[in-house]
């Protein structure tokens, strides 16, 4: 199980973040991240969420730990009924309905995903700038953002107006771009 747990450092940056885009790390190297800066409302502070295995603390602030499934692998199927956030290149309602402990649901699409989130909206995230937020890592890491943006109670809407740069994350000072990512948000088809 411990490879279906993702451990998802979610904080505010106190300290100065250099923002570099270079050749892709070395996959030992690389921490999917995704930075948030607010642009709208009332003024709050950058947030960034640093995904992790779990043990790979590395010096950041207290994490919450929740289980990303691929509900398209046979081999994942045992996982579903406890995963947090599933994967999927199919439909993201269905697939809520069916797994009624999962609170997002992520579907692949081509320059994209289309999150679904339990008794809520959807969200539509696009790439841009070269991010390809429908190949992975990206939808797992966009799964964990929203996942940790709700249970910080953090207010949906304000994704749709803020600049969402993912990337990785490397030794606490450091953010190598990937390209950003454009949100949306609308209402649930009935």
């Amino acid at each position: 199980m411990l490879d279906k747990l993702v451990v998802a450092h979610f904080f505010g940056q106190r300290q100065p973040l250099s923002l570099n885009r270079t050749p892709p790390l070395a996959p030992r190297a690389a921490v999917p991240a995704v930075l948030v800066i607010p642009r709208e409302g009332p003024p709050l502070e950058p947030h960034l969420m640093v995904v992790t295995g779990p043990s790979a603390a590395q010096g950041l602030p207290a994490a919450d730990a929740h289980i990303v499934v691929d509900s398209d692998d046979a081999r994942d199927q045992r996982w579903q009924e406890l995963a947090d956030v599933l994967i999927t290149r199919h439909d993201v309602a269905g697939l809520l309905d069916r797994h009624v402990g999962c609170a997002v649901a992520v579907a692949r699409q081509p320059g994209g995903c289309l999150v679904g989130l339990r008794h809520g909206p959807l969200a539509q995230i696009t790439g841009s700038a070269g991010l390809l937020a429908g190949a992975d890592p990206w939808p797992a890491t966009f799964g964990s953002l929203l996942y940790c943006w709700l249970a910080a109670r953090l207010p949906l809407y304000g994704l749709t107006t803020a600049t969402v740069i993912a990337g990785h994350y490397r030794d606490g000072r450091h953010f190598e771009v990937a390209g950003r990512a454009g949100i949306t948000v609308s209402e649930a088809a009935a």
